[in-house]
């Protein structure tokens, strides 16, 4: 292994723990004011964030031996990431006394996390 794919596991890692903290923290933000539903709501969008993150980072760990082989396996993690996601939030629709907004909001929440926390840890390092 690389020291490139060392620091990209430690990416990957950090984000996915940064995302599962930052879920965790916007379910009680939700919970206090407007109650339990509202929070376990939050829980489920964060989890499908965290979930559907967690199978693409595995999937772009996976070392390739060709550039063309490596986009591949991008290209088809990020479409399976979309259906997974598309799955989990059908699956949520069905579950009692969801809370639109705080699964919504927690779920981006996540994402952003996702988003942002490399290129804060890149600039931090420049």
């Amino acid at each position: 292994m690389s020291s490139s794919s060392g620091d990209l596991r430690t990416l990957y890692s950090k984000a996915l723990l940064w995302q599962v903290a930052v879920g965790i923290a916007v379910a009680l933000v939700f919970s206090a004011p407007w109650g339990t539903y509202a929070g376990l709501s939050a829980l489920v969008g964060a989890g499908i964030g965290v979930v559907a993150n967690l199978y693409m980072a595995r999937k772009a760990l996976v070392p390739e031996r060709t550039a063309p082989a490596a986009l591949r396996r991008l290209i088809v993690g990020q479409v399976v990431k979309v259906v997974v996601t598309i799955g989990l939030f059908m699956a949520a629709s069905r579950l009692p006394h969801i809370v639109w907004p705080a699964l919504l909001g927690a779920y981006v929440v996540t994402l952003l996390v996702y988003w942002l926390l490399p290129a804060t840890m890149s600039s931090a390092r420049n």
